[in-house]
């Protein structure tokens, strides 16, 4: 593919951005793979505004948890943000919104399935992000970021609260907090299966799975609210 062949409005319609400035949107999509099949310098890849996508959905990311969760000691803050900033949830996002399909690779690249590359994936998602910045500013770049990154915050509400109940419960009652560990991971190594089971005073209270070890927590939780709930 090249940069003639993208459908753009089809990709600003799915990110909900209209650029004024096509052509950072084309950087943004352009792999380093391409430049020399397409004649342009390595410097009009999407490799510096990939640099600064990433610091961008740092603040941004940083921004609506410091904001939203205000009893969050800073080191609760870096690890949840570390949570939802990922090369996986990255590229989760970049597939729900088919950016795979408008990137434009060398063909070397393309022979290796860029187009489905975690890697490739979540540096074109933190390229859109500094287009975006660039060309509408922050606040633009801090919608779009809320919406497509809605559903994986709210998951992470749900596992905060769920073994935060679950702290909360035997605090009150005076025992011991619980303790957390991963007992297996199956599957490729992008795509894990994490199992992970809770133990209060070594006891198995509870076994969840997930495709990250924070969602195996959270059902492992939940199974030791409820059988101590209902004892």
């Amino acid at each position: 593919m090249n940069r003639k062949d993208v459908n753009f409005n089809n990709l600003e319609a799915r990110l909900g951005v209209k650029f004024s400035n096509r052509d950072l949107l084309k950087m943004a999509l352009t792999h380093p793979s391409a430049v020399n099949e397409i004649g342009i310098q390595r410097t009009e890849s999407n490799q510096r505004l990939e640099f600064l996508g990433d610091a961008v959905l740092d603040l941004v990311v940083a921004d609506q948890l410091y904001n939203k969760h205000q009893n969050w000691p800073e080191g609760k803050l870096t690890i949840e943000s570390d949570k939802l900033i990922n090369g996986a949830t990255l590229a989760k996002i970049a597939s729900e919104i088919n950016l795979g399909e408008c990137l434009i690779l060398g063909k070397g690249a393309v022979a290796q399935d860029g187009r489905i590359n975690q890697s490739i994936l979540a540096a074109a998602f933190e390229a859109i992000v500094a287009a975006i910045f660039i060309d509408a500013g922050y606040d633009a770049a801090k919608e779009m970021i809320a919406r497509l990154f809605d559903i994986y915050v709210n998951k992470l509400d749900n596992v905060t609260n769920n073994k935060k109940q679950l702290q909360e419960l035997l605090q009150s009652k005076s025992e011991s907090v619980p303790r957390y560990r991963t007992i297996d991971s199956v599957g490729d190594p992008h795509d894990l299966t994490f199992s992970v089971e809770v133990l209060i005073d070594d006891k198995v209270m509870g076994v969840g799975t997930g495709s990250r070890k924070i969602v195996a927590q959270q059902e492992a939780a939940k199974q030791a609210l409820d059988a101590l709930l209902n004892k």
